[in-house]
């Protein structure tokens, strides 16, 4: 999966991206076989919509790890972006 597609700021008038009940059913899917495989993985779901909603949801209970989840999100996204790849 492909965390970014690029492009920013350069925003499409049109919806020709991945719905997100579709994305999460997907990703659900990815958890239950990590989870079947006996692996304790953690996630972070950050839903927003602009000038409306903005949710942060994890199965990490402690608020350093939610923070950590957060910031290795943003900076795989910033490698992602800058062609910096692991």
């Amino acid at each position: 999966m492909k965390v970014i597609d690029g492009g920013f700021g350069k925003k499409k008038d049109t919806k020709d991206g991945v719905p997100t009940k579709e994305f999460l059913a997907t990703f659900a899917l990815k958890a239950a076989d990590y989870e079947d495989e006996g692996r304790d993985v953690k996630a972070i779901v950050l839903m927003y919509e602009d000038a409306g909603v903005f949710e942060v949801a994890s199965n990490e209970q402690y608020p350093d790890g939610v923070f950590m989840l957060l910031h290795m999100s943003a900076h795989a996204i910033l490698n992602e972006t800058l062609g910096v790849t692991i």
